[in-house]
């Protein structure tokens, strides 16, 4: 028995001092945005804008420390692989970075700011990326390898527009199941794999039985919504039959315009806003048809934007919609926040099924009726396929945005 304890308090002793030698660190200097993100998104709205760093030691120092900062384009592809980007560099030309030495002031831990100036106005579609490192210090403690290096991420804003939707204007795509069975379509019936995104800006949300703003998806297989009789009005869930995550914690307000996503996995069905995964719930690996036509009184809608096709295009949504678009792929989340930032996207992307910009219509002269609906506008599918989108008003209001 004494044998054991001897063995047993042994073992205690090592442990503790394995703890002790974990618990020491060596105070090191670091770029301060990167020890939070590696990657530093700036918005440049016009010529000779700029982004700031600086850069900070983990512990108060003692004396006058210096740190040297460069541009490293070398660095440029490992970005892109790492977060699913085709970034490209930012022209030389097109920047002036002429404070490369920062200085953290003896009794400080964190140096006055580096500054990128960018000269010129940025192409909107384009990431532009700067990828800055900590090359030298001339302080004792030695450089945090792990965030040493930042990702100063460029891009112009988009300025564009959204559409109205209300009881008097609501879309549906008939392309989804017209053309079912054609030759050369896809089949869209038994999906293993879906995306829906947009931008989304409540005026008001539901606040009356059942709660419910409708934003674009097909009733019962994979819809977008604000609220729901067992949530808040204002808070964006995803529903596929019974699988019905909901972004709770995350509740929407009015007036502000949203990314909002919803993707279909094999495995799970999430949701995202502002590029950010929010929540998810897994699921059998059941498959997803937005290929439906559900009858209500007569009545069919299918895949809708702005209004639910169960209920005869009620519970639409009181706001706007612009950069609508479904795929026939699960987005990444590094994706999901590539077609926030960007905005737009390629409308030969692949598997980009339909793509509505929802920035101008046209008159639907080609279907004055459809399913029992009057459809007076028609949105555009920028894709080509043929999916284009047909709206009840015949003078449908837009809202200017910038994003």
């Amino acid at each position: 028995m004494k044998m054991k304890q001897i063995w047993a308090s042994l073992a205690l002793v090592a442990a503790l001092a394995g703890c002790q030698e974990a618990a020491q660190y060596e105070p090191a200097i670091y770029i301060t945005e990167a020890q939070r993100e590696p990657a530093k998104i700036v918005t440049i709205t016009q010529a000779g804008e700029k982004a700031t760093f600086s850069v900070s030691a983990s512990q108060i120092v003692g004396h006058e420390t210096h740190a040297t900062l460069q541009v490293c384009p070398e660095l440029l592809e490992a970005y892109n692989s790492r977060y699913g980007r085709t970034c490209v560099l930012l022209d030389e030309k097109l920047y002036d970075f002429e404070k490369q030495e920062v200085t953290i002031k003896a009794g400080t831990s964190v140096s006055d700011e580096a500054e990128i100036v960018v000269k010129e106005a940025l192409q909107p579609g384009t990431f532009y990326c700067l990828p800055m490192r900590i090359v030298q210090t001339d302080g004792s403690m030695s450089i945090l390898d792990a965030s040493s290096t930042l990702y100063l991420v460029f891009r112009a804003p988009v300025h564009g527009k959204g559409v109205y939707i209300g009881s008097g204007n609501k879309y549906i795509v008939p392309g989804f199941y017209d053309q079912r069975g054609q030759e050369g379509t896809r089949d869209l019936s038994a999906l293993p794999e879906l995306t829906l995104e947009c931008r989304v800006y409540a005026k008001s949300f539901q606040k009356s039985d059942p709660y419910i703003s409708s934003i674009m998806g097909l009733e019962g297989n994979v819809c977008m919504r604000f609220g729901d009789v067992k949530i808040g009005y204002d808070v964006l869930q995803v529903c596929k039959g019974d699988y019905q995550p909901a972004a709770i914690n995350a509740p929407c307000a009015t007036n502000q315009w949203y990314h909002v996503a919803a993707v279909w996995t094999r495995s799970s069905l999430r949701v995202y806003i502002d590029g950010q995964f929010i929540t998810e719930t897994t699921h059998k690996g059941e498959t997803v048809d937005i290929s439906q036509v559900q009858l209500w009184n007569g009545r069919g809608i299918g895949f809708g934007l702005g209004c639910a096709s169960n209920y005869n295009g009620n519970r639409p949504l009181d706001g706007y919609l612009a950069e609508a678009r479904v795929w026939t792929r699960a987005l990444s989340a590094s994706e999901i926040a590539n077609v926030k930032d960007l905005v737009i996207a390629d409308p030969q992307s692949p598997d980009l099924l339909a793509y509505w910009k929802m920035d101008a219509s046209e008159p639907a002269s080609m279907r004055e009726s459809y399913s029992g609906w009057n459809l007076q506008n028609k949105v555009v599918d920028q894709t080509g396929h043929g999916y284009d989108a047909y709206g009840l008003s015949s003078a449908p209001q837009y809202l200017e945005a910038t994003w």
